[in-house]
């Protein structure tokens, strides 16, 4: 078993307002919704999702994420951090208004822990931060998509 890491840190805005985009990007459902591969959910009252992906077989690792993450709303700081399981997912989204619009500062990191023998570990740590930082940036695409929408 090893841990793999990808980061995305990011500056946008979007056209709506600072109330509308900060319960969008706090939203549960939302999240889950925007979220890919994920074959189930359980949302708890304290915030916590319970994320169970669909198994991604890459050719030579397959992985199946399983993980809890809590998303806490703190006036304009949406904060999130996983609580155990084989993916740690952590960040901080700030929101601010920005004329008609929504200036979002986000960052993100995302940790998975995958099957794969110690010798290949190294080979695979340049192919899979990438590869986790594309999937952050592809899910902020949706999520900005859809404030909007």
């Amino acid at each position: 078993m090893a841990w793999f890491e990808g980061s995305h840190t990011t500056t946008f805005t979007v056209p709506a307002d600072l109330a509308t985009t900060r319960a969008h990007f706090a939203d549960p459902a939302t999240i889950v919704a925007h979220t890919e591969h994920v074959a189930s959910h359980t949302i708890g009252d304290d915030g916590t999702v319970h994320f169970v992906l669909a198994n991604q077989d890459h050719g030579v690792v397959s992985f199946q994420g399983d993980f809890r993450c809590r998303y806490v709303l703190d006036g304009n700081t949406l904060r999130w951090t996983a609580e155990g399981g084989n993916t740690d997912q952590s960040g901080e989204a700030t929101f601010a208004a920005d004329g008609d619009g929504t200036k979002v500062d986000y960052t993100e990191t995302v940790k998975v822990d995958l099957d794969v023998n110690a010798m290949m570990a190294p080979m695979l740590k340049p192919v899979m931060g990438p590869m986790i930082a594309h999937e952050i940036k592809e899910y902020l695409k949706r999520m900005q998509k859809s404030v909007t929408a």
